[in-house]
């Protein structure tokens, strides 16, 4: 069931990390189940309903129950469609976790600076790699799995006659997208890619020090001792597309165009970021009093 549930998720073009958590996810409630000695095909709303009990006993945020259960919903409507269970018993299950969403952490100019600092100035062997990530992350708002996953063929560098570019191939939900590089971007990676490993078998732009593709998790953790170094609280990698889009927007930018870049499918996704409106409005008017 496992197996034909990933061919399922990846027949629909779901994300590699969807795909991964989403397993991972199953595969516990299947374990639940089988400690409570309940089929697969004997699963209904009240087992559902205990499951997220269970849950919260293990000390889960809402947002972790909530994905969790969203897995198990997905799961039983593949099987359904594949016809390996009667009915899909998680259809009608609305009593979903509520979602607490919790305020965008956003970089001031003077922490990205200072953070730029801190990398640069790092004595690691991969500074200059972590460096054009963290330009990558600033100047066009990337995940850091769209990061992680770009190849060098992704990456058009500009000429007299075009601007440069990076293609997302593996955006969220499958989609993808091109996004502008900036002068800043374009400097990062071409110092990163005269000094990157040429003897690997990847196509990985940003490769480990196994000459290996970077894995998402790993960079989360560098970039959290960076951060730590820099005096930056609060903040993680994901922080830099916050940041990307705040100040892109505080800087006059469109909002269509921070949308594009983000990946967004909605606008009223990118709309989020509209909140340093407020803080101008306050900081203008107390200013600037008659």
């Amino acid at each position: 069931m496992l197996d034909k549930f990933e061919s399922y998720m990846r027949s629909v073009n779901m994300s590699e990390n969807t795909i991964t958590s989403y397993l991972r996810d199953v595969r516990e409630f299947m374990r639940y189940l089988q400690d409570e000695n309940i089929g697969v095909q004997e699963a209904h709303h009240g087992t559902f309903t205990v499951f997220l009990v269970y849950l919260t006993h293990k000390g889960l945020k809402s947002s972790t129950r909530r994905r969790k259960m969203e897995a198990v919903k997905t799961f039983y409507k593949a099987m359904a469609r594949m016809g390996h269970v009667d009915g899909n018993p998680a259809a009608d299950f609305q009593d979903m976790p509520k979602m607490v969403e919790a305020k965008a952490r956003v970089l001031t100019e003077m922490e990205y600076r200072s953070l730029r600092d801190v990398v640069r100035s790092s004595r690691r062997r991969s500074s200059l790699r972590d460096y054009a990530i963290l330009e990558l992350a600033l100047q066009t708002g990337l995940r850091r799995s769209e990061i992680c996953s770009l190849a060098v063929d992704d990456v058009e560098f500009s000429t007299k006659t075009t601007v440069g570019r990076v293609r997302v191939r593996k955006g969220k939900g499958g989609k993808e997208r091109s996004v502008t590089l900036n002068d800043a971007a374009q400097k990062a990676l071409k110092e990163y890619l005269a000094v990157r490993p040429g003897d690997t078998v990847h196509q990985e732009i940003f490769l480990n020090n196994r000459r290996k593709p970077c894995d998402p998790a790993i960079i989360s953790a560098v970039f959290k001792k960076y951060m730590e170094k820099a005096g930056i609280k609060g903040a993680s990698f994901h922080s830099l597309r916050h940041t990307f889009a705040t100040h892109s927007l505080r800087k006059g930018t469109n909002i269509i165009v921070v949308q594009e870049a983000l990946g967004h499918k909605s606008l009223t996704t990118t709309q989020k970021y509209l909140h340093f409106l407020e803080e101008m409005m306050d900081r203008e008017l107390t200013k600037n009093a008659l």
